[in-house]
């Protein structure tokens, strides 16, 4: 397994690849993909009212209700967030890799500020997942 995280103007690109070195095909791997909040201020709270999830996305709002972080993977099969620990998880499943092959998934991590968190998820999917998707 590699990652890799490419930061760009506005978001962190992240790529995550598994490399096959079994005999057998590799299906149905889902992974957990947590971004982990306690240390940032503002962000510490153990709810999960401070966020939405629209698949792909997972976004969290600090305490002034004003400034977002958000993540996605693709292809996403679970986003979500646990109460009781204050983070947030957009979980994707790589697609199935014979073996001595590899396959990737990608995501973001993006930041906004403002009021309009559906709005600028739109955005981000038109704009940023677009160029997300599973690759081989």
């Amino acid at each position: 397994m590699t990652s890799e995280v490419v930061p760009t103007k506005d978001h962190v690109q992240m790529t995550f690849t598994v490399a096959n070195g079994s005999s057998e095909k590799l299906t149905g791997l889902r992974v957990q993909m947590c971004v982990m909040l306690k240390g940032l201020i503002g962000f510490e709270q153990t709810t999960n009212a401070n966020k939405v999830f629209d698949s792909p996305f997972a976004a969290c709002r600090d305490a002034s209700g004003n400034r977002w972080i958000i993540t996605a993977w693709r292809p996403c099969v679970r986003a979500w967030g646990n109460p009781p620990c204050p983070c947030l998880h957009s979980d994707p499943q790589v697609p199935d890799c014979p073996p001595d092959e590899s396959r990737s998934v990608r995501g973001v991590i993006a930041f906004y500020q403002g009021a309009d968190i559906h709005t600028e998820l739109r955005r981000l999917r038109q704009s940023i997942l677009d160029g997300a998707k599973q690759t081989r």
